[in-house]
């Protein structure tokens, strides 16, 4: 009979791990420094002395030991198994199942002399899979003491697999991020010699491209984060539900969802700046807007800083998405209010403004036409000039470390561009600063459509056919849908989904991913599914919206898409809204 304590004490011993790793791996993109704390976490997990990552070679067709723990040297960057069933080793990772060995001196493989050296006598290798058809490698641990292991041991050791391979994904990104990093410092570097003989509208021209580079790399990373967290968040809904009678691992499962929802408002901030966050723009008071918004803005800036509103009369309606421009004047605010450390005064004003040819040949990134000014003048010690220039810059901050992210003013910025809007600061330092929003005015604006409510929403008997191209997010959705009580086909990519399509199954909706490898992207496959079966439902999903469903700053007209991550209930009601369209 197996002590009931003993067995919640290790499930918290497991999941404090799994946990531990994904902490680590959310603030550390060194992939040494990560595989090193992967096996460490992994071997404390379990509860052995001794763990291994090996690294598929696939040049030499074998497994090299590239971190570990408990090890002497010789062992980390030396030890090699061939990757064929001659090892256990080469057994899991040509198999793509667990192997475990509990008497290594009985068994007939040929194992390296650290085995012996360090007196194992047991282990247990699982793959560690890839982003693709090709494993990574293999999570081994070792232990110099007879153990019979569970079931639960082997769905822990595969659990940390796939979370180290998100892990390993992750960090081949970063170094992608840190060479378009130094690229963009070679940029600024390049401005600065520019700014002794170029005139203001190729600096600015330069800046936008700039940003723009920046822009279209940030909004890759935060792709890959949404497709990573829209497993973690969605699973631990799951583990929740089924650890709702216990509440210590309940108070885990809470944790790592507040991280998780943590990481989702990291790539919204991160999409906002990119320009692929998807908008509702709509016709918009912007004086009643901001009459509310000062009515927040008190409460929220305290006492010392006063807040004074003056609006003009005739202000037109603003062609924009009210949520967004709230979060816009919001962050401006308090931005305003940490530079009145003081004490100071906040005026908001609106109006009616015309930026013209003369303007726009000057601010290359400017449409010429009518818009909607808000204008924030703040008391504060204002801007040095020298960095004025940086301000809209991802991560950029003059703040104390943990006093703020550097990117309020990148989202405001984000948001406004892909709004077909524009934004100017002015400051003197000492003096204060003025910040400028300019909002496109509303002319014939078509209202979005209204989803389903949320008592009209609920499962359903239909087919649905889910086209996702990450094997863990597509697992994962495909086992959400199924429980929703739909019927779920699947495939990879557009080709294998228009043979599904083109089959005599029935299909009530579609369900694709945005971005896919192959020559189709989700829309195109949407168009061509179409052209098939002139009454399937379409449903797009994606870790950030693109140009194929994007215009003009807003989504096209019957589109809809439901953004990652997303949780049960958002998919549930976005379902049942493609149905019913």
């Amino acid at each position: 009979m197996i002590d009931p304590v003993a067995k919640t004490q290790k499930l918290l011993r497991q999941q404090a791990a799994i946990a531990r790793l994904g902490s680590f791996a959310l603030r550390e993109w060194d992939l040494m420094k990560i595989l090193t704390e992967a096996a460490r976490a992994c071997a404390e997990g379990l509860g052995v002395p001794f763990s291994k990552v090996y690294q598929y070679r696939a040049e030499q067709s074998d497994l090299v030991v590239v971190a570990g723990y408990g090890w002497q040297d010789g062992v980390i960057g030396h030890e090699v198994s061939r990757a064929d069933m001659s090892s256990p080793q080469g057994r899991a990772f040509t198999t793509g199942k667990p192997s475990i060995c509990d008497d290594l001196q009985a068994a007939a493989d040929d194992l390296p002399p650290s085995y012996t050296a360090h007196g194992i006598v047991s282990s247990i290798d699982v793959v560690i899979k890839g982003n693709d058809d090709q494993p990574y490698g293999i999570l081994e641990i070792d232990n110099d003491q007879p153990r019979d292991y569970d079931q639960c041991d082997i769905n822990f050791l595969t659990a940390f697999a796939n979370v180290l391979v998100e892990a390993v994904s992750t960090a081949a990104r970063a170094v992608e991020l840190q060479v378009a990093v130094d690229q963009m410092k070679a940029l600024v570097e390049e401005k600065d010699r520019l700014l002794s003989e170029k005139n203001a509208a190729e600096l600015q021209l330069r800046q936008t491209q700039k940003m723009e580079a920046v822009g279209q790399l940030t909004g890759g990373i935060a792709h890959d984060l949404n497709n990573i967290l829209t497993v973690i968040t969605g699973t631990i809904e799951i583990l929740a539900e089924g650890v709702a009678d216990r509440p210590e691992l309940a108070a885990i499962t809470k944790m790592i969802d507040e991280a998780g929802a943590r990481g989702a408002d990291l790539t919204q901030r991160l999409l906002a700046f990119a320009r692929k966050q998807p908008l509702q723009p709509r016709e918009v008071d912007v004086n009643a807007l901001v009459i509310e918004a000062a009515n927040s803005l008190r409460r929220t800036l305290g006492e010392h800083a006063e807040v004074q509103i003056m609006l003009a009369g005739n202000t037109a309606r603003a062609l924009i998405d009210p949520n967004q421009l709230t979060n816009a004047i919001l962050n401006l605010a308090l931005n305003a209010r940490d530079a009145m450390e003081e004490g100071g005064k906040l005026t908001i004003e609106t109006g009616n403004v015309v930026l013209d040819d003369r303007y726009a040949s000057i601010n290359s990134d400017v449409t010429a036409g009518n818009y909607v000014m808000v204008t924030m003048t703040d008391s504060g010690h204002g801007i040095p000039a020298d960095i004025l220039d940086n301000v809209f810059e991802p991560f950029f901050t003059t703040k104390d470390v943990g006093k703020g992210s550097g990117l309020g003013l990148s989202m405001v910025y984000g948001f406004l561009k892909q709004s077909n809007g524009h934004i100017k600061i002015d400051s003197e330092e000492g003096h204060g600063t003025t910040v400028r929003i300019y909002l496109p005015q509303a002319v014939g604006a078509v209202e979005p459509a209204e989803l389903a409510s949320a008592s009209s929403v609920g499962g359903g008997r239909e087919t649905i056919l889910v086209v996702e191209d990450d094997h863990l997010v597509r697992t994962f959705v495909v086992g959400q849908i199924q429980s929703l009580g739909y019927a779920t086909l699947a495939a990879v990519n557009a080709a294998e989904a228009l043979v599904v399509i083109d089959s005599p199954t029935e299909i009530d909706l579609l369900f694709t991913d945005m971005i896919m490898p192959g020559s189709m992207n989700g829309r195109q496959l949407a168009a061509k599914a179409l052209q098939r079966r002139a009454s399937l439902k379409i449903l797009f999903t994606s870790g950030y919206s693109n140009e194929a469903i994007i215009h003009h700053g807003h989504l096209d007209a019957g589109v809809l898409l439901l953004a990652k991550p997303y949780r049960k209930s958002d998919l549930e009601r976005m379902i049942r809204a493609a149905l019913a369209a």
